[in-house]
C-alpha cells in the first residue's frame, strides 16, 4: 500500500466516523469510490473492527490502574461511539446477509488515488 493510499484510507475512516457520529443509527456509510480501496462495504466493516481494536490495544494500558483503564475505556467508547454503533448493528446482522449501508452521495473528500508507483531515474548523482 502507498502513503497515498494511506492517507486515503485514513480519510474514509474520519469521514466514517463522523458521518457515523451524525447518524448513530449504526448504518454503515458508503460511497462508490471507497471500493478501490475496501472492494466491499464488508471490507470496511472489517477495517473499521480492526481498527477499533489497535485504538484499544495502542491506549489502554492495564498497568496504569484500574481507574484510569476505566476512564480511558469509558473516553474511547465517547469518541467512537457512532463507530461503535456500526459495529453492534453489523454483529447483529452482517452486511452480507443485507445489513443497512447508508449510501452517500456527491463528492468525496477522498482524493484520488496514485494509480501506481511511478519511479522516474532521469540521470544519476551528479558528483563535482
Amino acid at each position: 500500500m502507498t502513503w497515498n493510499e494511506t492517507h486515503a484510507r485514513t480519510a474514509i475512516f474520519r469521514e466514517v466516523e463522523a458521518t457515523a457520529a451524525a447518524d448513530m443509527s449504526g448504518a454503515l456509510p458508503w460511497r462508490e469510490e471507497w471500493a478501490q480501496y475496501f472492494g466491499c462495504p464488508e471490507n470496511l466493516l472489517k477495517a473499521l473492527r480492526a481498527r477499533w481494536n489497535h485504538m484499544c490495544e495502542a491506549q489502554l494500558d492495564i498497568r496504569s490502574g484500574e481507574d484510569v483503564l476505566h476512564d480511558t475505556y469509558q473516553q474511547l467508547r465517547r469518541t467512537q461511539a457512532g463507530v461503535l454503533a456500526i459495529l453492534k448493528k453489523a454483529s447483529e446482522s452482517p452486511v452480507e446477509a443485507g445489513a443497512r449501508v447508508l449510501a452517500l452521495t456527491g463528492a468525496s473528500r477522498v482524493a484520488e488515488p496514485v494509480k501506481g508507483r511511478v519511479r522516474r531515474y532521469r540521470g544519476g548523482p551528479v558528483f563535482r
